[in-house]
């Protein structure tokens, strides 16, 4: 005899006892054709407490809740709670009017087919799922964690495994192990594969690299690759692994060499953006002319080196031909510069941190202030203090003065502090805009340094002009540079929103000729062909044989038609999409829109590297430090290259 048919006789004499719950006029759950009441009298005895017609066992379930119910039926009566669940169709019942008959269980849920096995409850998992449900929940899950940056012990959490339990009571909870040692890496796996495809039909690009320690003192290399494919500006994170061993360059260029390597795309990097670190900068200096030696010195050398020989074409292949600092670094050491020099400004920004830091730290002040909030300001970011100057701005001045705070501000104070908002937005406008996330930003650079020029040069303040004076020095020393790079400078003409406008004097003619050369380099086929056909005249009869040739197509003519046509055309508004542009018109100037996509994909600062960083952070925190470094670099890869699997 079956299990199914047992448990059923043994409760034979419960059933015909039993009645369904009364006065209710809604659908009813499947589960009460397993459950009812005793009557005395017409009436029903123990509300809260219905019976199980299997067992004849009592199950709490006040006010009619049917979760003690379920969970009675899965434990103790699994073929009976596998048989309802089959039932999807209709999973409800309807009661009618209630009556004081006994109710016969419903011939439609109760399933007299033979119980099985207790193990096919669960979906199999060894050695692979069989079933598609298993696979898309064991897969949400990973997702799950993955986005969330949630600990890895998800998977043992009693509380979520019960809710997962509750909701699809065939599901196998995949274990920490498994999580860490299969599928995390096959999705690292997939999300590698997935950009290597995506990489190799890009021919041009751009890299940021930088290093970075976390609190514990780890340190971290992280790489982001930005390249522009079907005129969409493509950013992706190809590493954030553990760094070990001394900062040199030698042990930089060995891990940029091995990322390189994994992704193949040695061939391909045409522009590279790092900070000023000094190893950093050596890392990615191109290897010099190699100056000759004499023989005695070479055999000296020889002796205590270990240097092997190596291909220097072949070695070069690892490094880009152009490197470029960080455009916000840069922009802000102009800014430190000024606040540090400048002794009556620093001291009011001394002042302000220790009215914002005693705010924070008295419960009295912090009810005071209610919805005001006070920002922190951080050495790192020069921005941060400008928006600590606006939060303490943004507070009435009846506020303030009832906070009791030992540090007081005058009212000249104040007007300092509007003007230095009003000194410092243009550098704050500059900085947002140059490390957008999602939008071309190298054509930004030169207009954005000649922008602060303009701004700066017009600037006025009540008794600190001399801070006026040192940004005005400052951005001359630091940011002039990005104005002689031939890379932004081509960024910014091909930009159809500036296209030459940026221009001063003689750059015009500059870089019409530069932009000429460019289109004519990226086409040497035809312009032989345009040389051989400028080389074989028409024939002339005798008698005209005295004319030269004025008509014949010359390469560079008809090379830069196209740049005469696109320059001479009107700007865009500013907020038009410049590759929306370049998607439209590749057919017209296909030259020119080669070139954008290699050049409007360059970043003009490291910030994609630094949320990378922000992100490892989180991973940190306490109670989720126990990651050891694969998974970790597995993590970010797959949640910061958000791909749909």
């Amino acid at each position: 005899m079956s299990a199914w048919s047992e448990e059923m006789e043994g409760a034979s004499n419960v059933k015909g006892e039993l009645h369904p719950p009364q006065k209710r006029k809604r659908i009813l759950s499947a589960v009460w054709t397993h459950f009812g009441f005793r009557k005395k009298d017409g009436a029903i005895v123990n509300i809260d407490s219905p019976i199980c017609r299997v067992c004849g066992k009592a199950v709490p379930a006040k006010t009619g809740n049917t979760s003690n119910l379920m969970h009675h039926l899965r434990k103790h009566h699994p073929s009976v709670y596998v048989a309802m669940q089959k039932k999807k169709h209709p999973e409800l019942l309807v009661k009618p009017e209630p009556s004081d008959d006994p109710v016969t269980p419903d011939q439609t849920v109760i399933d007299t087919a033979p119980a099985e096995p207790e193990a096919s409850s669960k979906w199999v998992v060894v050695p692979i799922p069989t079933d598609s449900r298993q696979v898309t929940l064991t897969d949400s899950i990973v997702t799950y964690i993955v986005n969330g940056l949630l600990p890895l012990s998800t998977v043992e959490n009693k509380d979520f495994i019960a809710i997962l339990r509750l909701a699809e009571p065939f599901f196998t909870m995949p274990s920490r192990r498994d999580l860490t040692q299969n599928l995390i890496p096959h999705r690292t796996t997939a999300v590698k594969n997935h950009l290597i495809n995506q990489m190799q039909s890009a021919s041009d690009i751009c890299l940021t690299v930088d290093l970075w320690s976390n609190r514990s003192m780890r340190s971290f290399f992280a790489m982001t690759g930005h390249f522009i494919s079907d005129f969409e500006l493509q950013n992706v994170m190809l590493s954030c692994r553990r760094f070990k061993g001394r900062h040199s360059a030698d042990n930089i260029c060995g891990v940029y060499e091995d990322i390189l390597s994994t992704y193949g795309i040695k061939n391909k990097v045409s522009f590279i953006v790092t900070d000023n670190a000094s190893n950093i900068l050596k890392a990615f200096t191109l290897f010099q002319p190699m100056a000759a030696v004499d023989d005695d010195e070479e055999v000296e050398q020889d002796a205590v080196s270990d240097l092997h020989v190596v291909n220097i074409d072949e070695e070069m292949m690892y490094f880009p031909p152009e490197r470029s600092p960080c455009f916000i670094h840069t922009l802000q050491l102009v800014v430190r510069d000024a606040l540090d020099q400048v002794g009556s400004v620093k001291n009011l920004l001394d002042k302000i941190q220790r009215l914002v830091s005693f705010c924070h730290k008295s419960p009295v002040a912090t009810e005071i202030l209610g919805d005001y909030k006070l920002c922190h300001s951080n050495v790192a970011r020069w921005n941060s203090q400008l928006k600590m100057l606006k939060s303490v701005l943004n507070i009435p001045s009846g506020v303030l003065a009832q906070l009791e705070c030992p540090v007081q501000l005058s009212p000249t104070e104040f007007k300092i502090m509007q003007e230095l908002c009003m000194v410092l937005e243009p550098f704050e406008e500059v900085t947002d805009r140059c490390q957008a996330e999602k939008a071309v930003t190298s054509s930004l650079v030169i207009p954005c340094v000649r922008a602060l020029r303009h701004a700066v040069k017009n600037m006025k303040m009540t008794g600190s002009n001399n801070l006026v004076s040192i940004l005005q020095n400052s951005v001359e020393k630091h940011l002039s540079k990005f104005e002689d790079m031939q890379c932004f400078q081509v960024a910014s003409t091909l930009d159809p929103r500036f296209k030459l406008d940026w221009c001063i004097g003689e750059e015009v003619t500059t870089m019409k000729d530069l932009l000429m050369g460019k289109v004519e380099c990226l086409s040497p086929k035809l312009s032989a062909e345009y040389n051989d056909c400028s080389e074989q005249p028409k024939k002339r009869p005798k008698l005209f044989s005295y004319m030269e040739s004025q008509t014949s197509p010359s390469a560079v003519a008809r090379t830069s038609q196209d740049v005469i046509v696109y320059l001479s055309q009107p700007c865009l508004a500013e907020d038009v999409d410049p590759l929306a542009y370049w998607k439209g018109n590749q057919t017209s100037f296909p030259e020119l829109a080669r070139l954008a996509c290699r050049y409007l994909a360059i970043p003009a600062s490291s910030a994609p590297v630094e949320r990378i960083f922000s992100l490892a952070g989180n991973i940190f925190r306490p109670g989720q430090c126990h990651v050891n470094d694969k998974t970790f670099e597995d993590l970010l890869i797959v949640k910061c290259n958000n791909i749909e699997q």
